[in-house]
């Protein structure tokens, strides 16, 4: 899906792929957190986040997105390709989310794509890899 300059897809059953070019505005953010809070699954929201060159976030932009983000228990960040300033933004945005919005915030910055998947395999994405678990919904282990 298209938003603004950016794109959100989804690899199911548990991963958001975030591509993010330039500046982010507060729809973006918006939309961004609107995606996450849909592909949620089990409290956590697996993100993994595709920066292309530098990418530009205004306050009232940080803003919406914290306030996307209340109600998702954890997010768990992957990012790659981000620079210096990019990932000084991301930090700053996660710690916001943190005591803003009370959301665990987990994030981790990679120079390749296959590093970042392991990483959020080891978090326990499914899309990446992760064991599924065993079903628990009738209460029988």
């Amino acid at each position: 899906m298209r938003v603004g300059g950016h794109d959100i897809d989804v690899e199911t059953p548990d991963l958001l792929i975030l591509r993010i070019r330039r500046e982010i505005f507060p729809a973006d953010a918006e939309a961004f957190g609107a995606a996450m809070k849909a592909q949620t699954r089990g409290g956590t929201a697996f993100i993994l986040s595709l920066i292309e060159g530098e990418i530009a976030m205004s306050a009232t932009s940080r803003k919406a997105f914290i306030e996307a983000m209340r109600g998702i228990p954890r997010l768990v960040n992957a990012v790659v390709g981000a620079s210096f300033g990019s990932r000084v933004l991301a930090q700053l945005v996660a710690t916001a989310a943190r005591v803003l919005a009370r959301t665990g915030f987990d994030l981790a910055f990679f120079d390749d794509e296959p590093s970042a998947r392991a990483w959020l395999r080891a978090q326990g994405c499914v899309a990446c890899g992760a064991p599924s678990g065993p079903d628990r919904s009738s209460g029988l282990s």
